[in-house]
């Protein structure tokens, strides 16, 4: 299937009376800075629309084309939490205003359960930790959200079927936001001091397929925004594809959904941060004691699957191997998944001198019974455990029978000493590290971030 877009329109033609501006466009809302904005909507064919904003003295026409589309293009402008105005007109009886808005950073939050998953408990979601003090603390009217409804099968529409409105974060409306989308706003807004805007496109169950050009998804959730300026992607998705086989598939399917996004948003590399899958065991209560089959690795293999995506241009993985829940999918520590997807972005779309990765593997080397595990470069700085506690024990080693065996592990410096089990056959062949489905980590860097799991083989 092509990574390219289609550039016909799919709306239908309008009456002779209708005019208005899309529905992405409402009070309250975050406009993308130094981009020029495209505004768009529909009007009588051949009538005259101008628009006027109240950042730029310049008055901007167009001419509704034959099936009653019109778009302008406002010149770039650097971020503003003044309240600005944008005015759509044909003639001095109709007129559109739109108020409160801001110019700063638009980021799109997509995905599945977890991306949806909002602040407060609402059902089927139990809200996330400490969620009536991360309510009453939301008082961010510079941080603006929109939460897209769910539109499965529409055709590709320029205009959404219905919408949710723009949103000013406060105590009383943050709790029904994604809170994931939450967190790296909030982030972003207080590192940066620029308003951030976040619109929320995800729903429950949905498989990467269902978002990419074509999916079930895309039509009616994706494509009516994709004439807007935003600054990137973040992307939280993958657990209703866990199984997927083979499952390098996955990593294919998600190259082709960034590919076809940025070319539909036709704004060059658009950053695109998406979160590796926590540890989970689908069989938790099945087994006796509970805690599920500690030796299945399928989510294990999906996980290394998403880390393949780091291969592409732009992107960047938040590991989350930390503040998962063996027994829900629906982890409720979303604060650290938000943050660290806004750690990417301020390393390595704002520049800033900031860690964004925990320690990542580079190499190992045996000294008789011992295993020196080395981490890239940067990453492993202040190697350390969450509160100091003792290392969990999730490095694994096998030897000429291909058989993992615990290796005890002691953190040296910025490395991790393994132990040799005395029972292995003939020296290490392969090393494993949090490499099953639901091995919950603390190890970690100097800035809190978790060691990302691994595996030296390949079998």
């Amino acid at each position: 299937m092509s990574n390219t877009p289609p550039k016909q329109s799919f709306n239908q033609k309008i009456t002779s009376e209708e005019f208005g501006i899309s529905n992405e466009f409402q009070n309250n809302m975050v406009v993308q800075r130094d981009k020029p904005l495209p505004i768009w909507g529909k009007a009588t064919t051949n009538t005259t629309v101008k628009v006027k904003v109240s950042w730029d003295n310049g008055t901007y026409s167009a001419v509704a084309d034959t099936n009653g589309n019109w778009r302008v293009s406002i010149p770039a402008a650097g971020a503003n939490t003044n309240a600005q105005t944008i005015s759509c007109s044909i003639d001095e009886t109709h007129i559109v205003t739109l108020t409160n808005i801001l110019i700063g950073d638009v980021w799109l939050c997509s995905g599945q359960s977890n991306m949806e998953m909002e602040v407060a408990p609402v059902s089927p979601y139990w809200g996330v930790i400490n969620y009536e003090q991360e309510v009453a603390a939301a008082n961010y009217p510079n941080i603006r959200f929109q939460t897209i409804q769910a539109d499965l099968n529409s055709p590709m529409y320029d205009y959404f079927s219905n919408t949710n409105s723009w949103q000013v974060c406060s105590p009383a409306t943050v709790g029904n936001v994604s809170a994931v989308g939450y967190f790296f706003a909030r982030k972003l807004h207080t590192t940066l001091n620029v308003p951030v805007g976040i619109i929320v496109s995800a729903f429950e169950n949905t498989s990467c397929y269902d978002w990419w050009g074509g999916g079930r998804c895309y039509g009616g959730m994706i494509n009516p925004m994709a004439k807007l300026s935003i600054k990137g992607f973040i992307w939280y998705q993958g657990e209703t594809d866990q199984h997927m086989l083979p499952v390098t598939n996955y990593t294919d399917v998600t190259n082709r959904l960034i590919q076809y996004w940025r070319n539909a948003f036709d704004q060059g590399l658009l950053p695109f941060y998406f979160v590796q899958l926590t540890p989970f065991a689908e069989d938790y209560f099945d087994t006796n004691p509970v805690g599920g089959n500690l030796a299945d690795d399928y989510l294990a293999k999906f996980r290394e699957a998403q880390a393949g995506l780091l291969k592409i241009p732009a992107t960047g993985m938040a590991v989350t191997m930390d503040v998962g829940e063996a027994s829900n999918h629906h982890p409720r520590n979303k604060k650290p998944v938000g943050e660290r997807l806004a750690l990417l972005a301020l390393k390595n779309t704002y520049n800033l001198d900031v860690t964004c990765n925990g320690p990542r593997y580079l190499s190992y080397t045996q000294n008789g019974l011992k295993l020196i595990i080395n981490y890239v470069n940067g990453t492993a700085e202040g190697l350390n455990t969450i509160n100091n506690a003792a290392l969990n024990q999730l490095f694994f080693v096998a030897g000429a029978d291909a058989v993992f065996r615990n290796a005890p592990a002691v953190i040296t410096g910025n490395t991790v000493v393994l132990s040799v089990p005395d029972n292995l056959p003939g020296p290490v062949v392969a090393v494993r590290y949090a490499f099953t489905n639901a091995p919950i980590t603390n190890l970690q860097n100097a800035a809190g971030l978790p060691a990302e799991p691994f595996r030296t083989d390949n079998w």
